[in-house]
């Protein structure tokens, strides 16, 4: 959907906007798909990041898991807290993060992220991640 839209804003900003020829106004055409896709990429991410640092905030105690689904594209993401404690007077979780992401063209593959760590939270609110690793 995002390789779309950007595909039509680049092709109708190029042809309709700067007159250029066609050989430019291909390339704006890719180059607006690429942006496109790109964007939906980074929506989805920044709602698994969002969904992350609310799992964070409001996790009971105990363990805990949530999940969130983009209908529109099937992307998917879920995120665990196995453990509560406090070390050095900051509250820290272990977790567990799945993220996947289907990339649509010209960025075509599906990716497939797993991470488990534990974030500290901040005597300001904001959460740290001080361990983490990628599998």
């Amino acid at each position: 959907m995002g390789t779309g839209v950007g595909a039509v804003t680049g092709y109708a900003t190029c042809r309709t906007l700067l007159n250029t020829n066609v050989e430019l106004t291909a390339a704006c055409t890719v180059i607006g798909a690429m942006w496109g896709s790109t964007v939906f990429y980074q929506n989805d991410m920044n709602v698994h990041t969002a969904v992350f640092v609310d799992t964070l905030n409001t996790a009971p105690g105990k363990r805990s898991h949530t999940n969130w689904g983009n209908s529109a594209n099937g992307n998917w993401g879920s995120i665990t807290i196995n453990r509560t404690y406090v070390n050095n007077n900051f509250r820290c979780r272990d977790y567990e993060s799945v993220i996947s992401i289907e990339h649509s063209w010209p960025m075509n593959g599906i990716s497939r992220e797993s991470e488990v760590g534990t974030a500290c939270q901040l005597p300001d609110g904001r959460w740290k991640i001080i361990e983490s690793t990628n599998s």
